[in-house]
C-alpha cells in the first residue's frame, strides 16, 4: 500500500450514553485514490445506477455493473471505503483490523475476490493450547471446545448435532417457509438452550457462542435466526472453529485492502466519500439521491447499508411499512475491540495459541492477530453484548486496566506492559451504531419474511444480512452485491 493512500494518525472521539470513548486510532485509506477531492454539495451527476454505501456489498455491485457497461456512482457517508471492513495502522505501521478480520476456506467468494485483487492470506496462529477462564479458574485445552466435564461435553456434542440438523431443514432463501419456523421464531436462543440442555456448562458455552457470532446476548436473538446463520455457513463448527473454520485465515496487510483496491478500480469519478445520504426521491423514471457532498440522478438505486441505517434516510415516496418496520426490528450487535501490541507474541513460546474464552468480561474472547511474519505480537480481545455496553462507559485508563488485567491473568505477566494499547467502540460510530451484524429479534423473520431484500420501485436493497451463504461475513457481503447487481441489470 502506497503512503499516499494512508492518512496520518487521528483521534476518534465517540460519545456513547453517559460515557465518552476517546480512543486514539490510526487512520488509513480514506479515498479510492490519491487524487480524489470531495465533490461540492452543489455538484450533480447522472448515471445508470447510484449506490448508497461503499462497503463490500456496494462496491461489489458497482464493480459488476460497471463491467457490464453501466455507469455507476457510489456514495459513502464515511471518509473511507469498506463499511464494516476497516483497518487502522498502529504506531509502527502494523495493520489492525477494527472490522472484519477472519476468513475461512469455505468462504470462496471473498477468497476469490482477494486473489483477483492480489491480496494474500496467512493462517491464524493456532498452534498450542487455548486458555479458558471459567468460574475464576484458569485452564488450558486443545481444540475448539473448552475443558469441561465429560457429561457436559457429551451433552454439548448432542446439542450441537441437533442444532446442525434443525438448521439443515431450512431453505436459506426463505427460512420462514419451514413448517416449524413460526415456533422457532417465537423463541430466543436463550430459551431454546435452557429447554434442550440440562448442563449449566452447556448453557454457558452456547451463550458465549452467541456472543462471539452476533455480539448480542442469547436472550436478544430469534432462535430461527440462529438456525439460519448455521445453515448459511454449513454447520455450527464452520462458524466457531479456527482451524478450517471461519477464523482460519487473515489478510496480509489488513482486510480493508480489498475494498480499497475495488474502489481504485472503479475510479475517482465513480465514488464520493464523506457524503451522508439524506434523501432519496423517485419521480417517474428518475431517482435523485441527495447527500451532503453530491446529488446523483439515476435510473436505479442500490441501498447497500446495514438495515438499522436505512430508516435514517428520508425516502419519497416512503418505504413500505413492512420494510421500515422490519428495519426497526433488526438492531446491530454491540461490540468493541481492544488490541495490545507487544514486541513479540510471547504467548507462543509458552505453547499457547493466544485464543482465550472467558465467562467474565469485559473481554470474552481473544485471538492472536499478529502479522504473518510473527512480529510484532498483536493480541485482540472482543467485547460483546452487555459487557460492551458497560465497557464503553469506563474512562480510557479504566478500560486499559480492565483488559490488561485479563490478558495478564490468561497469558502471563508480560501481557501487563504492551508497547501500545488501542480500542474501538463500534456502537458509538455515527454511520454504524454497532457491529458486526444486524440481528433479528424474536418474531421478525416470520412476520416480515423477505421484506428486507425486496425491491421497491427503482430501489434495490442489499447487505451481508441479505446473503444466503455466509450471511453476516465478508463472503456474504460479496454474494449480496453479486445478487443485487444481477437484479438491477435485469431491471434496466
Amino acid at each position: 500500500m502506497s503512503e499516499s493512500l494512508r492518512l496520518s494518525r487521528r483521534t476518534l472521539l465517540a460519545t456513547a450514553g453517559a460515557g465518552t470513548l476517546a480512543a486514539t486510532v490510526p487512520g488509513r485509506a480514506a479515498a479510492a485514490g490519491p487524487e480524489q477531492t470531495p465533490p461540492t454539495a452543489s455538484e450533480t451527476r447522472e448515471v445508470d445506477v447510484a449506490i448508497v454505501g461503499a462497503g463490500l456489498t456496494g462496491l461489489t455491485a458497482a464493480r459488476q455493473l460497471q463491467r457490464a457497461g453501466r455507469s455507476v456512482h457510489v456514495i459513502e457517508a464515511d471518509d473511507r471505503v469498506g463499511g464494516r471492513v476497516w483497518t487502522v495502522d498502529a504506531a509502527d505501521g502494523t495493520p489492525v483490523n477494527w472490522g472484519a478480520t477472519f476468513v475461512g476456506p469455505k468462504q470462496t467468494r471473498i477468497l476469490g475476490l482477494a486473489q483477483e485483487l492480489g491480496v494474500t492470506t496467512y493462517r491464524t496462529w493456532n498452534t498450542g493450547k487455548n486458555v479458558q477462564w471459567f468460574n475464576g479458574n484458569r485452564k488450558t485445552y486443545a481444540g475448539t471446545i473448552p475443558a469441561v466435564d465429560i457429561g457436559s461435553l457429551l451433552e454439548l456434542n448432542t446439542v450441537m448435532s441437533r442444532l446442525n440438523g434443525l438448521a439443515s431443514s431450512l431453505d436459506p432463501a426463505a427460512p420462514w417457509a419451514e413448517p416449524r419456523a413460526a415456533t422457532w421464531d417465537k423463541q430466543t436462543f436463550w430459551s431454546w438452550i435452557r429447554a434442550n440442555a440440562r448442563s449449566g456448562m452447556v448453557h454457558k458455552l452456547l451463550d458465549l457462542a452467541c456472543l462471539s457470532l452476533f455480539s448480542v446476548e442469547s436472550h436478544e436473538v430469534s432462535f430461527l435466526h440462529v438456525l439460519f446463520y448455521i445453515r448459511s455457513a454449513g454447520s455450527l463448527q464452520d462458524l466457531l472453529n479456527t482451524g478450517q473454520g471461519a477464523q482460519d485465515q487473515q489478510f496480509e496487510g489488513g482486510s480493508q485492502q480489498i475494498p480499497e483496491k475495488m474502489a481504485q478500480e472503479l475510479g475517482d469519478a465513480a465514488l464520493s466519500l464523506a457524503s451522508p445520504v439524506r434523501r432519496v426521491v423517485t419521480d417517474g423514471d428518475r431517482t435523485t439521491v441527495i447527500s451532503d457532498g453530491i446529488t446523483v440522478v439515476a435510473k436505479r438505486v442500490v441501498i447497500a447499508v446495514a438495515p438499522p441505517m436505512i430508516p435514517r434516510i428520508s425516502f419519497e415516496p416512503l418505504l413500505s411499512p413492512l420494510k421500515d418496520q422490519l428495519c426497526q426490528r433488526v438492531p446491530m450487535g454491540s461490540v468493541g475491540k481492544a488490541v495490545a501490541i507487544y514486541d513479540t507474541p510471547f504467548w507462543r513460546a509458552k505453547g499457547l495459541t493466544g485464543q482465550a474464552t472467558s465467562d467474565r468480561g469485559p473481554v470474552e474472547i481473544t485471538f492472536d492477530i499478529s502479522p504473518g511474519s510473527g512480529s510484532p505480537g498483536v493480541m485482540m480481545g472482543f467485547i460483546d453484548g452487555q459487557d460492551q455496553r458497560e465497557y464503553q462507559l469506563l474512562s480510557p485508563s479504566e478500560r486499559r486496566a480492565a483488559v490488561l488485567e485479563q490478558f495478564t491473568t490468561w497469558f502471563g505477566p508480560e501481557a501487563a506492559s504492551p508497547r501500545e494499547f488501542l480500542d474501538v467502540n463500534w456502537d458509538a460510530l455515527e454511520f454504524h451504531r454497532g457491529c458486526p451484524v444486524a440481528v433479528p429479534q424474536p418474531g421478525a423473520i416470520t412476520a416480515y419474511q423477505g421484506a428486507l431484500s425486496a425491491p421497491e420501485g427503482a430501489l434495490h436493497f442489499a447487505c451481508t444480512e441479505t446473503a444466503t451463504r455466509w450471511s453476516g461475513y465478508m463472503d456474504g457481503a460479496v454474494q449480496a452485491g453479486e445478487v443485487v447487481a444481477a437484479e438491477v441489470a435485469a431491471a434496466l
